[in-house]
Formats: C-alpha cells, structure tokens, sequence
C-alpha cells in the first residue's frame, strides 16, 4: 500500500470519528459512550491536579471492586465495566497532549487503533487472498465504518482481535513449517499475551468464545503437519482438510469446556439467563426508548433451543430501533439490508467453495460471529445496544461476500 492510500484510509478513519462524536452528541448526549467517558476523563484529571492523594485511593478502590467483585459485571451493567474504565484511562493520557479537545483525541484514537486495520489486511490477503480494494470497500461499509472509528472500547476489540488473529498466523507458520525452528519467536508470542489481555480488559466474556476456538486452531495445524507420535493416527489426520480438523478440534474442546464447567459447578445457562435480567434491568435504569421484553429462558438445553428462532430473528430484524430519530432509524434499516445482502452472498461463496477447505483463520471468526450473535439474540434486551454488539458479527460474516463480489463483479470486469 501506497503512502498517499494509506494517509487517505488514516483520514477517513478520523473523518468518521469525528462524525461519530458528532453524532452522540447531538442525539444521545446522556448515554454512556465516547463523550461521557471524555467528560469523566476531564473530571478526574482535574482531580488529580487537586488531591493526588485522594485520587489514587479512589483509583486503588475502583480497581479491587472490579477485579474482585463485579468482573463479569453482576451489578448495572452487562457482562463487564472494565472496558468503560480503559476508555476513561486512554481519554485521559489523549488529553495531556489535545488539552482535553475531543475532536484531537479522535486523532490519536484513530492513529492507535490504525495497526489493527493493517494487520486484518495482511492477514486476510495471506488466508484468503482478499485484493487490498476488496478490504478497502469492506472496511468502509457503513456500519464498520461508522461503528469502528469513533472512540469506542468495540475498535480497540476489534484491533486486539487483529493482533490475535495475525500474529497466530505468523506463529504457527514459524512453528510448524518445514524450515521453522526450535525457538519461539518472542515478538508474535507478546503481541498475542498484549490481545488476550486486552479482551479481558474490555470484553472479558468474549474468552469464553475465543479460547475454545484460538486452542482448536493450534491444534488443527499441529495435527495437520503429522508431527503426533502416534504415527499411524497422525498420518490419518495430516490428510484431513485443515477446515475440517479445525471443526473436530473446536467440538473437542467445547466438549473440554463442558466437562469443566461441570467440574468447576458452572452453569452455562443460568448464566445467561442472569445476563439477561442483567441487561433488562439495566434498560430500565436507562429509560432505554427501545427496551424490549426479555425471552422466557429456562436453564436447560430445549429451552434455549425453543428460544433460538426469536433470538436469531431479534438479531437479524432489529426491530422497533430508534424511535426518536427517523433518520438514524432508516440508516440502520439500511445497513442491515446491505449486511443481510452480504451475509447471503458469503453463505452463497462458501457453499460453491467446501467449509473443509476454509483456512482455520476463516472459521475460526465464523465461529465467533455467529456464537456472539446468538448471544447477543438470547440475552440484550435493548435494540440500540444491539445495533453496536452487533457491528463485531457483521465486520466478520460480511468478509466473504465482499471478497466474492468484488472478484466477480469488479475485477473481472476491469471496474
């Protein structure tokens, strides 16, 4: 990529997050994103220009009630309030250098979050050899676009996953290859320990999808280079597609998972229950204009299957969004249209190309896309929050529809 492409791509980043405080600010001024976080940034660095002392008790008690007592986000949030503290911190380092200016912190945000966009292009072209104007215009649909570049804890998600995603990659390539050798390479191996700590800081639920899938991966090209000891087992297994190892791997270890969460007297499913009446109390407290009733849920499995058509339908329809603003409301409609449009055209691309022969890398964010998405369908009762949880599925699932499009219908045809 050219210098001037590169610059270009940085200024429509800003561009757009700019827009996006625009946006919060002129209609949703009283909700607990970017420019909340901004103001308690300026609060509590004007704090600590007053009281040092005070402000670090209060720094000292904040963090022992979140690590020790509402990690998952038991209490007036969901899941977790961790990530809204890490914007907190990084809003206010941002303002010692912008002078609390929001619009310059869009700068530096945009400039931090920039590797994480290079590394799923170099990642997508090595796995699915996806042209760099295929992610171009990937990048640039609206609700990745919009959703991804305002100063928001889901852009540093999805650069944490970036790093995760590229440097796994570049490990198991140097792990595994014929010419590898025996030592680690250490800089892949931080950058991955720097993304997992980052999920856990901003959406510590998001592990308990991650981890079955990243160890399935690992071990899928592990068994793919034949190196078990078990020589006949292992000769068997080195024929399988890499796309079909990767699927038995992850059943494997979400069976593993099961057993252990027995083991340790977790309950997967109350859990979400509790998640849920979490959330709809939430909305609540909120006043959320677009509150809808919880999905009756019982703690078995044949309830949530029951569940599982109202759940994908609320996903995917996003109904009764927005009704104060008819013109956000239509711009969502039409976002879901064209992700709708592309997620049939990405299960249309994978069924003329076998799942067996999709790269682990491939599957591996199927697989979080379509757990989250299901979760999101089961437990969050407020459509506006839906309309951003959702945005992580959609950047992942619309990634092969782009890519077929753009081959079959733009470069083909010299466009």
């Amino acid at each position: 990529m050219s210098a001037f492409i590169l610059i270009l791509f940085f200024l429509s980043r800003v561009a757009m997050a700019v827009f996006y405080g625009w946006i919060h600010q002129r209609y949703y001024p009283g909700f607990n994103d970017s420019w909340k976080s901004f103001h308690q940034a300026v609060t509590l660095a004007s704090w600590w220009h007053r009281n040092p002392q005070g402000f670090w008790q209060y720094v000292h008690i904040r963090l022992n009630y979140l690590l020790y007592q509402d990690f998952l986000g038991v209490h007036h949030t969901f899941w977790q309030s961790s990530g809204n503290y890490v914007m907190i911190v990084l809003q206010m380092i941002f303002n010692l250098f912008s002078g609390s200016s929001y619009y310059l912190n869009c700068l530096f945000f945009s400039l931090l979050t920039l590797p994480g966009w290079l590394r799923f292009m170099q990642l997508y072209r090595a796995v699915a050899h996806m042209p760099v104007k295929a992610t171009w215009i990937w990048f640039h649909l609206p609700g990745v676009w919009f959703w991804f570049s305002g100063m928001h804890k889901d852009a540093l998600v999805l650069m944490c996953l970036s790093l995760l995603g590229y440097h796994t990659h570049r490990l198991l390539q140097h792990l595994f290859s014929d010419k590898a050798g025996v030592r680690l390479p250490v800089g892949d191996s931080v950058w991955i320990v720097f993304s997992w700590i980052g999920v856990l800081l901003l959406k510590n639920f998001l592990v308990l999808l991650l981890l079955p899938a990243w160890l399935a991966w690992i071990t899928s090209v592990f068994l793919k280079t034949g190196k078990l000891r078990l020589p006949r087992v292992a000769n068997r297994l080195s024929r399988l597609a890499a796309g079909s190892l990767f699927i038995f791997c992850l059943a494997g270890w979400l069976l593993v998972g099961m057993l252990m969460s027995r083991g340790f007297q977790l309950h997967p499913l109350q859990i979400i229950i509790e998640r849920q009446q979490a959330f709809y109390r939430v909305g609540l407290e909120l006043g959320a204009h677009s509150l809808l009733s919880p999905i009756p849920l019982m703690p078995d499995w044949l309830s949530l299957l029951k569940a599982l058509p109202q759940a994908v339908w609320r996903v995917l329809s996003l109904p009764d969004t927005a009704h104060r603003h008819a013109l956000l409301q239509l711009s969502v409609q039409l976002n879901n249209v064209i992700f709708l449009l592309l997620l049939m055209a990405a299960i249309w691309s994978l069924s003329v190309r076998k799942i067996h022969q999709v790269h682990p890398w491939l599957l591996f964010s199927y697989w979080l896309a379509l757990s989250y998405l299901l979760l999101i369908g089961y437990t969050v009762c407020i459509t506006g929050a839906m309309v951003r949880y959702r945005a992580l599925a959609e950047f992942f699932l619309t990634a092969p529809g782009v890519d077929m499009l753009y081959k079959k219908c733009i470069k083909k045809n010299n466009i």
